[in-house]
């Protein structure tokens, strides 16, 4: 059974190659950790928010329950930065039938998600084309036909790093763009993980 450690301090020692960097280094504070192996002393841990090993004092380290954490806890991980926080510095999402749904990244990674490039020149012509409300739309993504404002809600797909508008899309395909990361990377994984398994079946 795998074994969670939350990060007291925001300090360690870097464990690279099986060698033990000898200054502290630091990282955010209540990082969320797998215990890798238990010494006298020390965890050695990886911290799953960068992905690297460290040698971390037991008296900064406290073993967690992750599955005790989330919208019905006191306390929930982000699934940016990985770090234990109150549940109330994620914002509220939605309601449902349990109660409160907040959104999975705390406020502070979600100022670095929603920071989006000053609006261009060329985004502010763009906004001039877009379809107005009871216009026929179809989709360039899902292709998709809708009525703008009516049975779709439309979109300006944003460039997050140059603040130009790509094209009008449907409020569907904007989510799972923002979900993969609006990155290439990500979306040609997930083609050829879809290839990969329609082969398998």
């Amino acid at each position: 059974m795998n074994k969670w450690v939350v990060c007291l301090s925001n300090s360690g020692y870097l464990f690279d190659n099986g060698v033990k960097e000898d200054l502290q280094t630091s990282f955010d504070e209540n990082s969320i950790g797998l215990i890798k192996e238990e010494l006298e002393l020390d965890y050695l841990v990886w911290l799953i928010g960068n992905d690297k090993l460290w040698l971390i004092p037991k008296a900064i380290a406290k073993e967690i329950d992750v599955t005790k954490t989330g919208d019905k806890f006191e306390t929930k991980i982000c699934n940016v930065c990985h770090c234990l926080k109150p549940t109330d510095q994620f914002a509220r999402n939605q309601n449902n039938k349990h109660g409160i749904v907040r959104r999975p990244s705390c406020m502070r990674c979600r100022t670095d998600i929603d920071k989006r490039a000053p609006k261009t020149k060329q985004a502010k012509e763009m906004e001039k084309t877009k379809p107005n409300k009871g216009d026929p739309f179809c989709c360039p993504i899902c292709r998709k036909r809708s009525i703008a404002g009516v049975t779709a809600k439309i979109v300006a797909d944003h460039d997050h790093h140059t603040g130009n508008i790509r094209a009008f899309i449907c409020d569907s395909c904007n989510t799972g763009l923002g979900r993969f990361k609006n990155g290439n990377n990500y979306l040609l994984n997930a083609v050829q993980y879809i290839k990969k398994h329609d082969k398998l079946s």
